[in-house]
């Protein structure tokens, strides 16, 4: 249950985040170094030093880019155009969920091309229905379906899809991860990429 828990409770922090206060908080630095857990593998997002607010009545900001461009977590919009808006934080989350299906670094170069990082790997595996060779080896197989190992990694690329077709957190939170997950879901309509094949 761990992976599975550490995976939805980081989607729910970051749901909260953009949705539970008066104006959305945009964490921009999304990472596996920045989650952390506690002995009974509670998620906390940490490292609140780069956060913005998007003002109410505004769905997006135009903002000068503070980070590491190369860490791949950082949503190309942002990075390239500087447009900061909720969706950037689920762009990271999707690569982060890659990182902890996969067991690997974003620039982890073991892959059969020197210059593939992990999200080109995870495209390449899924064109090629190869999806359980992302996972990995050291995960609990009892931890998993088969076909949930498939949608977390389906969710976690289109999490990393462009803006105008990524899923917002509470989208990514309700209607996919409680449902793979076997809890009871609230949902709020039904997302198109979960069923796609």
């Amino acid at each position: 249950m761990g992976t599975r828990k550490i995976i939805l409770q980081e989607a729910g922090g970051l749901s909260y985040q953009h949705e539970k206060y008066h104006v959305p908080i945009i964490h921009t630095d999304i990472r596996t170094s920045n989650i952390l857990l506690d002995r009974e593998l509670q998620q906390k997002i940490a490292n609140f030093g780069l956060i913005r607010l998007l003002p109410e009545d505004m769905t997006h900001l135009s903002t000068k880019f503070s980070g590491t461009l190369n860490s791949g977590y950082v949503a190309p919009e942002y990075a390239i155009y500087g447009q900061l808006f909720e969706k950037v934080d689920t762009y990271s989350f999707g690569v982060v969920v890659l990182e902890i299906i996969s067991g690997k670094r974003y620039k982890d170069v073991d892959y059969q091309l020197v210059t593939q990082n992990l999200l080109d790997h995870a495209r390449d595996l899924h064109e090629s229905g190869a999806h359980l060779n992302l996972m990995d080896e050291k995960l609990d197989p009892s931890e998993y379906a088969v076909e949930h190992v498939v949608e977390i990694i389906k969710i976690a690329l289109m999490c990393t899809q462009p803006p105008s077709t990524r899923p917002t957190t509470s989208e990514v939170e309700w209607e996919g991860l409680i449902e793979l997950m076997g809890t009871e879901s609230r949902a709020i309509g039904g997302l198109e990429f979960l069923h796609k094949g």
